[in-house]
């Protein structure tokens, strides 16, 4: 099914989201530029928030229709050994985490597979909350877990069809709405309060997981550019 088949409601364009996004202040953006065999994702905003890129399963310098981005080979979501392979970590810092604050994270991936986290800053146990984008049975999702409690927004169908799409989470204080290629598609009005964690920001999967309590939740797939945006 495609996007323009979706029930979206009366006002619900997505172009919106990006004029509010473009006046929010970049807090960290990782373009995905770097060539083959590079170790370190760089970011872009200025605030120096750059990744190191574990080369055991992740390949940069990825071509596809003219743009370069990362490829990470297929690994089962529980597939051994546990380990931080194929996860990009970027240390702890206060742009990473929402805060109070209008959040939003925006990026465009392409996957064949229905499972996988794809980008997270803490984990389920973490102190100070949580947020993340992760993809159980195709259907993208995002979940933001803070004092106050928490909210998931998550796309009506399976987006695993191989095809680039780009994804954009807004978590404001009473809501978290996701948007798919320019189009409203989930909202859940629910507050969540602050999220304020000393967990690194971790892309390709968690950071701390073992595959027998803690699956480390594998993603399979490509991603071309990640941004984030506070206020």
């Amino acid at each position: 099914m495609g996007l323009l088949a979706w029930a979206v409601p009366p006002g619900a364009a997505g172009a919106g989201v990006d004029r509010d996004a473009q006046r929010a202040v970049l807090a960290a953006g990782y373009e995905m530029n770097e060539p083959s065999g590079a170790t370190r994702m760089n970011d872009s905003s200025g605030h120096g928030l750059h990744g190191v890129i574990d080369q055991d399963g992740v390949d940069t310098g990825f071509q596809f229709g003219g743009a370069t981005g990362y490829h990470w080979t297929r690994r089962a979501p529980n597939q051994a050994p546990a380990s931080p392979e194929r996860v990009i970590a970027v240390r702890d810092a206060a742009q990473l985490d929402p805060g109070t604050d209008v959040f939003t994270v925006a990026l465009r991936y392409r996957t064949r597979e229905n499972f996988g986290n794809i980008i997270q800053k803490g984990q389920s146990r973490s102190n100070g909350g949580q947020w993340k984008f992760q993809n159980p049975q195709g259907r993208p999702s995002c979940l933001f877990k803070g004092s106050a409690g928490r909210a998931t927004a998550r796309a009506p169908v399976a987006l695993s069809d191989n095809r680039w799409h780009r994804l954009e989470c807004v978590r404001a204080p009473d809501s978290v709405t996701m948007y798919v290629d320019g189009t409203r598609v989930s909202r859940r009005n629910a507050a969540t309060g602050s999220i304020d964690n000393t967990s690194p920001l971790t892309v390709g999967g968690k950071r701390n997981c073992d595959q027998i309590t803690v699956t480390c939740d594998y993603f399979s797939g490509d991603i071309d550019y990640v941004r984030i945006r506070r206020g």
